[in-house]
């Protein structure tokens, strides 16, 4: 019986692709005679002979016989260049006596390449596996599966434990030194049978890290997967290595019982300072960041992704960064400089493909995420920015240890932020005449907390209340914005600006100033 097919290996296919058949009776069967043929999907009739058993050449009783290329590992029974396609195709065996087997994979026209339904088309470097090992329902779609390569082993052994290939994440994902973290994976039981409640020990390590381990409570089904979870730490600074592992009593496919992950504790070397995700001058998305390194830093091996996963890579500009000098990754380089003329060009680098940022949060209330990686794929730094209370077109920047709309419209690449100005008092309108409903004007605070709450009302000398800026908005303790009055008439109003502290034990403040509108409304 066909057991498994690869025919699509991560990287090159040459040498590594592979065909494994399997003898389920208790007898030895001659392959004298048996051909291996490669069905081109596209149309009808079309298969080509791959390979051809010799005189010499048996599967024994209950095992397994694999012809492949000279890379596949351990060495293949029968060494061939396959030369496979990838789907919609089709691999059969044709034996001397005129039977005929057909393992069809992909969206399959033509009935002659498949046995019932075709078999998935495998993502690359998976194969498509008979699981379990004695499926034989008649349908390529029920009996095959993805699955990991396992040539000359079985497809499903009977009792084997492993990490789910790219599932470990830890939270958060950039802890700082000296806290604990949680590491996170998925498990899966690649096993014919149920394993029971606490029979796999979870375990991880990492340099400089106390071990960490504790028994998985759930039961597992098999083919099954269960979410695990490690406390691991403290952490030291900087980047770490760390290996994840599952053990199971009896597991026949050790191979695949770990995976690591490369997590970065504290700062990097390179950080998100700025971030415009909103243009509104056709200059583009930009982002602006700091060398932190303590040395100077070249850019370009530095990659720049968003929550999505997409991820560019800087490709024009030139020059190193100066120690706690700043950069730009721009989306458009050229629409950059020309808006802003001033920039020294060396220090801006185009990126591509460029990670497009929402512009608008999600129900978790974040509208995406920044991400800076190395060039060894550890994480630099991330910024999960929300969109609520920020101008349009404003770019947002780290000012107070925390992210806030730039008090420059236009933001400050290159630049560090602009200074909030000094009040006399907590609250102030500028001007508080206006020649005429719409003309500029800007509102500042001073709180006497590090961040706060603000609402902002107007009322007409009614004390009807006629417009609400902005409403419960996270603000830090000095700031300034845009005042829209385009929609109020001529006439006195009073401007009543209350806060709150972002944490208790403050008290609230409320504060108020008079604007006067004076023309008529546009």
């Amino acid at each position: 019986m066909l057991a498994e097919v690869l025919y699509d290996p991560s990287g090159s296919d040459t040498g590594y692709e592979f065909v494994e058949l399997v003898n389920p009776t208790s007898a030895d069967i001659a392959l004298s005679g048996l051909r291996i043929e490669a069905g081109d999907g596209a149309g009808p009739d079309r298969w080509t002979l791959r390979w051809t058993g010799g005189a010499d050449d048996t599967i024994r009783a209950g095992a397994r016989f694999v012809i492949g290329g000279a890379s596949v590992t351990p060495v293949p029974d029968a060494i061939v260049t396959l030369a496979l396609q990838n789907g919609p195709d089709a691999v059969r065996l044709v034996w001397p006596d005129g039977a005929i087997e057909v393992l069809g994979y992909g969206e399959i026209e033509f009935t002659e390449y498949a046995c019932g339904a075709p078999a998935a088309d495998v993502p690359s470097g998976m194969s498509l596996a008979r699981i379990p090992d004695d499926a034989a329902t008649g349908s390529n779609a029920l009996d095959f599966r993805p699955a990991s390569p396992t040539p000359g082993r079985a497809n499903q052994p009977g009792r084997d434990v492993s990490i789910e290939p790219g599932s470990m994440v830890i939270e958060p994902p950039q802890p700082s030194p000296g806290d604990f973290a949680t590491l996170r994976f998925r498990v899966r039981n690649a096993g014919r049978a149920e394993i029971a409640p606490d029979s796999i020990l979870l375990s991880a390590e990492a340099q400089g890290v106390p071990p960490a381990a504790a028994a998985l409570p759930a039961a597992v089904g098999a083919g099954e997967t269960a979410d695990a979870s490690l406390a691991f730490g403290p952490l030291p600074s900087g980047k770490l290595v760390v290996e994840a592992r599952v053990t199971l009593a009896g597991d026949e496919s050790p191979a695949n019982d770990s995976d690591t992950l490369r997590v970065r504790v504290g700062p990097g070397p390179l950080t998100v300072r700025e971030i415009q995700y909103h243009p509104a001058a056709g200059e583009g998305e930009w982002i602006e960041l700091r060398n932190d390194a303590g040395l100077p830093l070249d850019p370009a091996p530095f990659r720049i992704a968003d929550r999505s996963g997409t991820t560019g890579a800087p490709r024009e500009g030139s020059g190193t960064i100066a120690p706690d000098s700043l950069v730009v990754f721009a989306q458009h380089r050229a629409d950059l400089l020309a808006r802003f003329p001033a920039l020294d060009p060396a220090r801006v680098w185009e990126v591509a493909p460029w990670p497009a940022l929402n512009n608008s949060n999600d129900a978790t209330g974040v509208a995406d995420e920044v991400r800076v990686i190395e060039s060894d794929a550890t994480l630099s730094d991330r910024v999960a920015y929300s969109a609520t209370g920020v101008p349009a077109g404003v770019p947002i920047e780290l000012r107070g240890g925390a992210w806030w709309p730039s008090l420059a419209s236009a933001g400050t690449p290159l630049a560090p932020p602009v200074d909030p100005p000094m009040l006399r008092g907590a609250f102030a309108i500028t001007p508080r005449r206006l020649a005429s409903a719409g003309a500029p004007a800007r509102i500042a605070w001073d709180l006497p907390w590090t961040s706060g709450y603000a609402t902002l009302e107007l009322f007409d000398l009614a004390g009807r209340r006629v417009a609400r800026p902005f409403i419960e908005m996270a603000v830090p303790a000095r700031g300034e914005r845009a005042l829209d009055t385009s929609s109020l008439a001529p006439g006195v109003y009073v401007a009543a600006f209350r806060a709150r502290p972002a944490t208790t034990g403050g008290e609230p403040l409320v504060a108020s100033q008079p604007l006067r509108i004076i023309g008529a409304v546009p």
